[in-house]
């Protein structure tokens, strides 16, 4: 039988905010955390982990001055998925709630909504948003994937719990993420989500989703966002966890790409990848990219550099 860990708490909630963070000005979000968790009577703790930054060293320093908030400096760079766990073994109270440094508290009843589901499940969800505006053009590509592809109401999100894991924010209770904690291999960007998500489903640590989002204010730029899933996209063949193709096929990437190896189309879509990868990229980096385009792009980059890698 499946370990069951959460605890039905409606009373003297007991909540660490943990917030791992690198190269971003976080106070207004500590803030706007504290104000709520004031109002809604929580017993609260706010620990925000710089993760060796170059940049807002000093203005993230004054949340020390905030009520039950402490900013931790770590002078080696850990990754997200390291700095999480760190977070999680230093934190006092039985709730954990994770979220990233660039989210925007956007809703005056946050705290509150996560009060009224806490000890519903292990693991309770509220999603992300992304603001209505269109961005300028140097940003789009990652504000058109966020709203058509992240922002999905709790309704359909729960249909496949696991599979829409974000740990853009999430609230967990301790012991359960001490016992299954964040993949620490994955030390850049991508797919730490995906395997948590696994994790949590072969353990039978139950999901819920709800309607509670944080806005996701901290936008790429397109190029930085394109290299940021191409990284994402190999590690498909880096990560030897990927050779688990269950694990492989909750990734929609994964699975088509799966599809096309197993129907021998591989070397046409990397032959069509190398000619047109050029007029792909200067269209994706442009005010309006095609998210068709952008998937079809690091298909044919998975074919690619497999072969590169398969003849090295």
């Amino acid at each position: 039988m499946p370990q069951i860990f959460y605890i039905c708490v409606k009373f003297d909630a007991m909540i660490s905010i943990l917030i791992p963070e690198r190269n971003y000005d976080c106070r207004l979000l500590v803030r706007d955390l504290v104000e709520q968790c004031v109002t809604a009577a929580i017993k609260y703790e706010i620990i925000v982990m710089d993760d060796n930054s170059s940049l807002f060293v000093d203005e993230n320093r004054q949340i020390n001055q905030l009520p039950n908030c402490t900013l931790v400096e770590q002078h080696q760079h850990l990754g997200a998925a390291k700095a999480r766990n760190t977070l999680a073994n230093m934190a006092k109270y039985p709730f954990l709630l994770l979220m990233d440094c660039d989210a925007g508290v956007t809703s005056p009843d946050y705290m509150q909504r996560y009060l009224d589901h806490i000890g519903q499940a292990d693991v309770i969800i509220g999603g992300l948003s992304y603001n209505a505006t269109p961005p300028d053009k140097e940003h789009m590509l990652r504000w058109k994937y966020g709203r058509n592809r992240e922002c999905i109401p709790a309704e359909v999100r729960n249909q496949h719990p696991y599979r829409s894991l974000l740990s853009f924010q999430l609230l967990i209770h301790k012991d359960v993420l001490l016992s299954h904690p964040f993949e620490e291999t994955v030390k850049d960007y991508g797919h730490e989500d995906t395997i948590l998500g696994y994790t949590f489903k072969k353990q039978g640590v139950s999901v819920l989703h709800i309607d509670n989002t944080l806005e996701h204010m901290g936008l790429d730029t397109n190029d930085v966002f394109l290299q940021k899933s191409l990284m994402a996209a190999r590690k498909y063949l880096s990560n030897p966890v990927f050779k688990d193709t269950t694990l492989a096929n909750d990734v929609k990437l994964f699975r088509v790409y799966r599809t096309i190896r197993r129907w021998g189309l591989h070397p046409i879509l990397r032959l069509a990848f190398r000619l047109f990868r050029p007029l792909m990229k200067h269209h994706l980096l442009s005010g309006r990219p095609s998210l068709f385009i952008f998937d079809m792009y690091r298909l044919g980059y998975l074919c690619l550099v497999n072969r590169l890698e398969k003849s090295a």
